[in-house]
């Protein structure tokens, strides 16, 4: 799979050494991919300490250093900013959900802080006057999603990794290895496959008769275009974010639908997010859409990203299941499935992760 997942493990291996071959049916990012709105936010992802948020802290701390990198290898800026999070309030419900949020943010060392109005109103001059303060997440960033793919996968190039276009429709197995990928007519050999094939990472699973159980949710978003750029921060209301791109796009997402592979953008949908979006900043109104879109989120039961080895099954290892956050595991996802394969050791637990829980 040629994802950010796909692309960064590509990068990663292929920089320690090895011979990487990357199979991608269309260009790669095409899909979930470029179709998210590149928020690095662990923390507003989160409702409670847990796995989950360590690993996303871990990959988060990987960005600025992974951003310079790209930018020298390759001369593309990933737009990485880090303006931080408002979580703004528009009734009570909110407030509470903000202060206890805040609570035990600060409680597991994280910085979070409550605004009043006036104090949100400071970062963000456009907000409501609805808006009667907000939860701030300093320390959530993020990208320019496609811009990123773009520069794994040239970086990925540029480490000498082979790029095949096609779609891969069988995992080849022999017994208790497997050995390669078919590709159309063609079989590529290879001594590990690495599974990062998003929400069709399930489908693909069981041509090999294992049980993988990741699918697609789908998630929609309308895009505005802003220009001069209004916003430097990213903004969220109830259940919707408005992501600012260096460009004056606005991304409004995102919806979280169980609805097959039904790559469908909704009348329901647009109109949802677009009143959200001019509740929390009127002058929103009068902006153009410039465009919308919908991808596949791959997604796993407990919502936890599946990372390991395939128990019990040589020349197998699986990287998908990240939900709504491939960009921001996407380092980490690399680096961890680096130091399986050449260190034999990761640098932090992997136990939550591992597909054991779903080979049984």
């Amino acid at each position: 799979g040629g994802g950010v997942i796909g692309c960064a493990i590509a990068y990663e291996l292929a920089k320690a050494g090895l011979a990487v071959t990357l199979v991608e049916r269309g260009t790669p990012g095409c899909e979930a991919s470029s179709a998210g709105a590149g928020m690095l936010a662990p923390q507003a992802e989160s409702s409670a300490a847990s796995p989950r948020l360590g690993l996303g802290l871990a990959s988060k701390a990987l960005y600025a250093d992974l951003a310079l990198e790209l930018r020298e290898r390759t001369g593309l800026d990933i737009e990485y900013e880090t303006g931080g999070n408002l979580h703004c309030f528009l009734d009570e419900g909110d407030e509470a959900v903000g202060r206890a949020a805040c609570a035990w943010q600060r409680e597991a060392g994280l910085k979070a802080e409550l605004l009043s109005r006036a104090d949100a109103l400071a970062l963000e001059p456009d907000l409501s006057p609805e808006v009667r303060g907000a939860l701030f997440l300093p320390e959530d960033h993020w990208v320019n999603n496609p811009r990123l793919v773009t520069a794994l996968a040239t970086a990925a190039a540029l480490e000498r990794v082979r790029f095949v276009t096609g779609e891969a429709t069988v995992l080849v197995r022999a017994g208790d290895r497997v050995t390669g990928v078919q590709v159309g007519e063609d079989q590529i050999r290879a001594a590990l496959v690495v599974l990062a094939a998003g929400a069709w990472s399930g489908q693909l699973a069981a041509t090999a008769g294992l049980r993988l159980p990741v699918g697609p949710v789908r998630g929609q978003i309308v895009c505005l275009e802003g220009i001069p750029r209004r916003h430097r921060h990213l903004l969220h209301i109830k259940d919707h974010y408005l992501v600012s791109r260096v460009n004056g796009e606005i991304l409004i997402g995102a919806s979280v639908e169980w609805a097959g592979f039904a790559k469908q953008v909704t009348a329901e949908y647009v109109r949802s997010a677009l009143d959200a979006a001019i509740r929390l900043a009127p002058a929103l109104a009068r902006l153009p859409i410039k465009a919308t879109w919908a991808g596949f989120r791959p997604w796993a039961p407990d919502e936890r990203p599946i990372i390991g080895a395939w128990p019990g099954l040589d020349g197998l290892v699986i990287a998908t299941g990240h939900f709504r956050n491939g960009i921001l595991w996407a380092p980490i996802t690399a680096r961890l499935i680096r130091e399986l394969l050449v260190e034999r050791a990761p640098s932090m637990d992997i136990t939550p992760f591992l597909p054991d829980r779903f080979a049984k």
